[in-house]
């Protein structure tokens, strides 16, 4: 009978919190690896100007672990969110690494992410980090891309003014 009880109450209960996956913000995305994002650099920035723009908008959210300027390479070390509404413990660690490409043409990016289950840490991305990381570097050194207007389908089944048409 007591088995039974424990069967029926605290079995349901440990796959209910396995279930609940990682305890993890809903922004962490668990993956093996992750995907640098890639901007142009304004071309009206030279790289000094760009650099420091890069490490004022990291070092305002991230601690630095690793730099260097020659190489255009910046990394942070790994550190709680900086979302006040995120797990506020050691569980759960955002850093990024950015950098830019050798011609200083582009600055490309990634956020990685880990959680730690209590036994291993689980790798992945935040999109909420990433999605603000983004729009921050954007607006400070991006080249956002001017729309190209696609024509319509029905502008592209009409026949040029110029051509012979069926009659």
């Amino acid at each position: 009978m007591k088995n039974r009880i424990y069967r029926s109450i605290v079995f349901p209960f440990m796959l209910l919190l396995a279930g609940c996956g990682l305890g993890a913000p809903d922004s962490f995305m668990q993956m093996n690896r992750q995907y640098w994002e890639s901007m142009d650099v304004k071309p009206s920035y030279k790289y000094e100007d760009a650099w420091q723009r890069v490490i004022y908008i990291i070092t305002k959210k991230f601690e630095l672990e690793m730099i260097s300027k020659e190489d255009g390479y910046v990394r942070s070390a790994y550190g709680q969110s900086y979302f006040t509404e995120d797990i506020q413990n050691e569980r759960y660690q955002i850093r990024i690494v950015a950098k830019f490409t050798p011609d200083r043409k582009k600055f490309e990016f990634k956020i990685e992410s880990r959680m730690w289950d209590g036994k291993i840490w689980h790798n992945g991305s935040d999109v909420r980090v990433a999605a603000n990381m983004r729009k921050d570097f954007l607006n400070s050194i991006g080249e956002v891309p001017v729309p190209v207007k696609k024509p319509l389908p029905a502008e592209q089944a009409a026949a040029p003014a110029d051509s012979l048409q069926a009659q």
